[in-house]
């Protein structure tokens, strides 16, 4: 049976009208955008391209693990050859009598044979490259938080001696204090002891150094290797290089946040404007399209670009829209106005010269804070009113109370890559607390701001604020 020749040339005419062949391009083109999307732009968690099963792979972070291993085997190789001439255990380069950042780890034991890596490789990827003025400005200390410190494998490794500053268990407790620690301890309290380990570094480092600033750090993380250098500068940032008004007695902030996920930093209707309003921002995309081509078809640019109103219909009712869902799918960080530092990540459209950017809310989680030293008095009060909860909550909630200002590094330096919690957690809960674009630095890349940032770094401010004990 021959069809009728009307039907044998129906596609062909359909595809010669302006509005097809308008539809069809469009089409491809979304295709593309949407197939680039699946291909490039899957590290953001709220992207409709996220690759679970691929974003958790440790690239740079297993770079940094590397080095550190490397870096602690040379040391505690060291120290044997030390002790075996009689020269003692030997002693690396440490602290200056005035440094700028007193930071301190908070560190448990941990069953798991992985675990029990975790320190060593935050430490060594703390200092595994340091310039020798880095390394001057920190104070290193760690917390064996066991209420019986040689219990912890890391008790009495030679890397410990040389490298920190200080290790030790509790200093000074009472009877009664220790009681409670050891009851915490045996129940799991682990939120009554959590609040206690965060006050104590804090007090600790505030009684046992002039440091204008104390880092709180949890043993589970990975440094890059420009993190002091670009911690430093930022600082300087936040104390001296904003406007004066908005940095009054330098106390009206109370951290630099290290580490950060984005899986708290998604689309939110009551913050993103045109994505709380969606069904209007598309109809907005569409009207102004439409104006926008009847503007040019009055300007007698119709007949050379075909815009009959069929076409004007099309582009501006089916395709403008759908570009507009697709730059949603994209994701809220991966959007060209919000890329990083590095053109990728988050919060750049704020970022400033020093990459600090502010970070009043969403901010999680404590595994890498830097407090102001002139702010924790006030924080110190309120977690001991407390007693117990999640640190984390309770450090927002009072800056919340007293309407403080808080930061963070829009490029992270740290990255969480404990999923063995020392808190009881599910691998789920603790693969959610993490860096997204930080496995994504390159290695070069890094070295290249390190060398920015020391450059960049007021040396002689940082020791005037620590030898003024502010």
């Amino acid at each position: 049976m021959r069809l009728p020749p009307s039907l044998v040339h129906l596609p062909l005419r359909i595809i010669s009208y302006p509005a097809t062949r308008a539809l069809l391009v469009c089409s491809l083109i979304w295709l593309f955008g949407f197939s680039y999307g699946r291909l490039f732009l899957w590290r953001d968690p709220h992207s409709a391209y996220f690759r679970s099963e691929s974003v958790y792979d440790l690239d740079y972070s297993a770079v940094r693990q590397n080095q550190s291993r490397e870096f602690i085997a040379q040391v505690t190789r060291d120290a044997a050859e030390n002790l075996d001439n009689g020269a003692g255990e030997g002693r690396m380069s440490k602290a200056g009598d005035t440094p700028a950042l007193c930071a301190m780890f908070v560190t448990v034991r941990r069953e798991s044979e992985t675990a029990r890596l975790y320190l060593a490789d935050a430490v060594g990827s703390m200092l595994a490259g340091l310039d020798p003025r880095e390394r001057t400005a920190l104070n290193l200390s760690l917390l064996f938080a066991d209420t019986d410190p040689t219990r912890h494998p890391d008790w009495d490794a030679p890397w410990v001696k040389a490298l920190v500053d200080d290790a030790s268990g509790y200093k000074g407790l009472t009877d009664l204090q220790s009681a409670g620690l050891r009851k915490a301890e045996e129940e799991r309290d682990l939120q009554l002891k959590g609040v206690f380990d965060y006050v104590y570094v804090l007090e600790r480092c505030l009684e046992e150094t002039t440091a204008p600033f104390i880092a709180v750090l949890e043993d589970d993380i990975v440094f890059s290797a420009d993190w002091m250098a670009r911690t430093l500068r930022g600082l300087q940032y936040i104390v001296r290089d904003r406007q004066p008004s908005e940095a009054e007695n330098g106390t009206d902030w109370l951290y630099l946040r290290l580490f950060y996920t984005e899986t708290h930093l998604g689309w939110v209707a009551d913050e993103d404007w045109w994505y709380g309003h969606l069904p209007l921002t598309l109809g907005l995309s569409a009207a102004c399209t439409a104006t926008a081509l009847l503007v040019l078809r009055s300007l007698g640019c119709g007949s050379r670009l075909r815009l009959d109103l069929a076409t004007i219909a099309v582009v501006s009712v089916l395709v403008a829209p759908s570009f507009t869902v697709l730059a949603f799918m994209a994701g809220k960080h991966n959007l060209p106005l919000r890329g990083s530092l590095h053109s990728r990540g988050p919060l750049a459209a704020s970022t400033s010269s020093a990459g600090v950017v502010p970070m009043d809310k969403h901010g999680c989680c404590t595994q890498a804070l830097v407090f102001n030293r002139l702010a924790l008095p006030g924080l110190i009060q309120a977690l001991r009113q407390k007693e117990r909860g999640q640190t984390d909550m309770m450090i927002e909630e009072y800056a919340d109370a007293i309407g403080t200002k808080r930061f963070a590094m829009g490029d992270q330096v740290a990255q969480h890559v404990g999923l063995v919690s020392s808190r009881g957690m599910s691998a789920e809960n603790t693969r959610s607390v993490w860096a997204f674009w930080f496995e994504a630095y390159k290695p070069h890349e890094v070295e290249r701001r390190h060398q920015k940032a020391l450059e960049e770094v007021d040396w002689s401010m940082f020791a005037k604020l620590a030898g003024a004990g502010i």
